[in-house]
């Protein structure tokens, strides 16, 4: 990840450039949310998708 980039994990542990750039932004989530993100490009509620 680069400088201004962003990423969802769903990884237990946020810090620092643990995924490149310690100027990219990471966000923990669980994986509805970010599977709904992955699948809009976008931050989404992911209950919209469940039915």
């Amino acid at each position: 990840m680069g400088p201004g980039e962003v990423a969802i994990s769903t990884g237990s542990r946020n810090f620092r450039g643990r995924m490149g750039s310690p100027e990219g932004r990471v966000y923990l989530a669980n994986a509805a949310v970010a599977a709904a993100a992955a699948l809009n490009g976008k931050f989404v509620d992911p209950r919209k998708y469940l039915t």
